[in-house]
């Protein structure tokens, strides 16, 4: 069978690049997913050291997030990207040399990931902008989906390999992993090509982020959930501060962890096959109720569910979030001007991630204060409250899929 009735999206070029560059790069994520928590824990046995850390990256990204939304509105998307990998990859590179020679401190961990942030806050909005330029329309979701699938099965193998690295007494290496991993995925994305026409010229910086702003206000579906999303992705992250403590006290460890953070990557690899052929006819509804699985997750860990049970609510949440991204990035990309794509996609991210410095910064105090237990039930309750607000909004319910067929994965 031809590449392309077999890969479709993959048979273009410039995506086939972008697709590679992003799968090696999804490895060295998912190894420092387990790294960092541990190499942190390591310094400092405090919930709070390692929310402090978390914040730092959450808290830049979020602060530069709309102002790199109009940059790459302005300059070429694949070179904005390939800037962020290289600045990435040397802040892990940093980062895995302070804890190999035994330097590192929380503090040092902080400003690293608060720079880390800084470039990572550009690869949301860039990317939006990008996928679209680089596929054709036909095959839109389906890039999405296979963009999905490739970092969830190196999700599966990153964290696995996080963990052995850990438990081998060596979290420095892992960061080491993943500084490599972004130097290979720069190189990658600087071969994509890009024509004239996939840029205009600049207006003054200031009138392009009012224009993204009044594009993103005109969008209603996108700002009326985001709100909701961005308190449920706030309380969420005290699941990735208080997880790897319950791991190490009650379970086995980063081992536990890294477990459980592989099955949820696994659970997105069977999530990204399904979202390659799912054609629902409310394509936005389906995205949000897709999403639902994922706030059984604080409450496994909140009642030290077996581990059997954590892999199998892990499965389950990432299926869902797999469908959810593929769909919700398709929907976005199609209804969103390519001109105001990425300043519109930095306020969105902006919405949605907000808060989620917060959320890791108070997630350990809260924790002393009432407990991990009730902290995570009450996690899962927020999430509970913000999934309803969202999918009782009518503009969730409005849009309707494209009537342009999309080609499955044959």
């Amino acid at each position: 069978m031809e590449l392309r009735g077999r890969l479709g999206a993959l048979a273009e070029r410039n995506f086939r690049l972008v697709f590679t560059s992003t799968t090696i790069s999804a490895l060295g994520d998912g190894v420092t997913t387990i790294a960092l928590a541990f190499a942190v824990l390591q310094i400092s046995n405090s919930p709070t050291a390692l929310g402090i850390v978390i914040a730092a990256r959450q808290a830049s990204a979020a602060a530069i997030t709309v102002a790199a939304g109009v940059w790459a509105d302005r300059l070429p998307r694949h070179l904005v990207l390939v800037a962020a990998s290289i600045a990435q990859g040397a802040v892990q590179a940093v980062a895995g040399i302070l804890v190999v020679t035994g330097h590192a401190s929380v503090w040092s961990l902080a400003v690293l990931a608060l720079v880390f942030g800084l470039a990572d806050g550009f690869v949301i909005p860039t990317s939006q902008g990008l996928i679209p330029a680089i596929v054709s329309t036909v095959r839109l979701q389906q890039a999405n989906a296979l963009l999905g699938l490739s970092r969830s099965i190196l999700g599966v193998l990153g964290p696995a390999l996080g963990g052995v690295l850990v438990a081998a007494g060596s979290p420095g290496s892992a960061l080491l992993v993943d500084a490599a991993s972004f130097g290979v995925g720069a190189i990658l994305m600087l071969r994509v090509t890009m024509t004239r026409a996939d840029h205009v010229e600049p207006a003054p910086f200031f009138a392009e982020l009012r224009a993204g702003w009044a594009e993103f206000r005109r969008q209603t579906w996108i700002w009326t959930t985001i709100v909701f999303f961005g308190i449920g992705n706030c309380v969420s992250t005290s699941l990735f501060v208080l997880g790897p403590l319950i791991a190490k006290h009650d379970y086995s460890g980063a081992s536990t962890w890294a477990i459980v953070i592989s099955a949820f990557s696994g659970g997105t690899i069977l999530g990204g096959l399904a979202a390659l052929r799912y054609r629902p006819r409310r394509p936005l509804l389906a995205s949000c109720l897709a999403a639902v699985p994922l706030v059984l997750q604080p409450f496994g860990w909140a009642f030290h569910a077996p581990v059997w049970l954590l892999v199998t609510i892990g499965i389950v949440a990432g299926f869902g979030l797999a469908i959810h991204l593929a769909l919700w990035f398709t929907v976005f990309q199609r209804h969103v001007p390519e001109v105001a794509r990425s300043r519109v996609s930095s306020y969105d991210a902006l919405g949605s991630f907000v808060l989620m410095p917060l959320g890791s910064a108070v997630a350990g105090p809260v924790a002393s204060l009432v407990g991990v237990t009730a902290t995570l039930t009450g996690t899962g309750l927020i999430e509970i409250a913000c999934f309803a607000a969202v999918i009782a909004q009518p503009s969730v319910w409005a849009i309707h899929a494209d009537p342009v067929a999309e080609p499955a994965l044959a």
